[in-house]
């Protein structure tokens, strides 16, 4: 990719795994709507909790903040696969498939997850200050992410950058989700931007292909979401432990 020799004006974020660990805000949220999900079910309480286990790697997560780079969550390519998985554990735990599906649909959805409650009590080191440094010097701030608009202005209020960011599409917009590249070229139509001219920040393969299928001219990597850093490595022009660490890049922060 590399096509910033013509000067990056505008960047590109995802949200989930990229603003924040994954894993360490999610996974108990999962964890608990998840068991409560299986309540119906009437499982012993420690085979309840290994099936709720069970179903959150298939997701791509687990209680203890863990994340699975194969699951559902940070590989959308992979449903047909994640559904297999997801009726193997209906067989092993006896359990009907249709309750489960409308379960993990809920989840997916991420509906009365306690959400709120979550993250008023946390903090997200880092995330301000890269916002407002790459703010003051001039760049066109978007997020692009497939979580629900009411869930992203929760978190975009709660790290104090609301005020940065002038594009947004979530899964609520009418834009095709990433991978799909309509993100991009409605940013770079709205904002007068060509391509080359955006970078993309991400931290799972659907967000570097989104990156590459878009046309963009940098693509940058960080680990606190998938956290899967071989094939990572091979399709961002960067990668970096965490958000914060993108502060010290030499194209975007020379």
């Amino acid at each position: 990719m590399l096509g910033y020799m013509d000067g990056i004006k505008g960047i590109i974020f995802d949200k989930d795994g990229t603003l924040f660990d994954y894993g360490e805000v999610w996974g108990p949220i999962l964890f608990k709507a998840i068991s409560r999900g299986l309540s119906t079910a009437h499982l012993p309480e420690e085979r309840r909790r290994q099936c709720t286990l069970d179903f959150m790697k298939v997701l791509g997560v687990d209680d203890k903040g863990n994340t699975y780079p194969n699951g559902i969550i940070f590989r959308h390519d992979r449903k047909i696969t994640a559904t297999l998985r997801i009726l193997r554990l209906c067989m092993l735990y006896r359990l009907s498939p249709f309750m489960v599906g409308r379960a993990m649909f809920s989840f997916m959805k991420k509906t009365d997850l306690g959400l709120e409650e979550r993250i008023e009590s946390m903090e997200f080191p880092g995330v301000r200050e890269v916002f407002e440094e790459a703010y003051k010097r001039g760049y066109i701030l978007g997020i692009v992410t497939n979580d629900t608009l009411r869930s992203t202005s929760l978190f975009l209020q709660k790290m104090g950058i609301s005020d940065y960011i002038s594009f947004i599409r979530t899964k609520d917009s009418p834009t095709h989700p990433k991978p799909n590249p309509e993100a991009i070229k409605e940013f770079c139509d709205e904002k007068g931007l060509e391509s080359l001219e955006v970078a993309i920040i991400g931290d799972t393969i659907v967000d570097m292909e989104f990156a590459h299928l878009g046309k963009a001219g940098y693509a940058v990597a960080v680990l606190t979401g998938s956290g899967d850093i071989e094939r990572l490595q091979k399709q961002a022009d960067a990668v970096y432990p965490t958000l914060l660490d993108l502060l010290s890049d030499p194209v975007l922060f020379p």
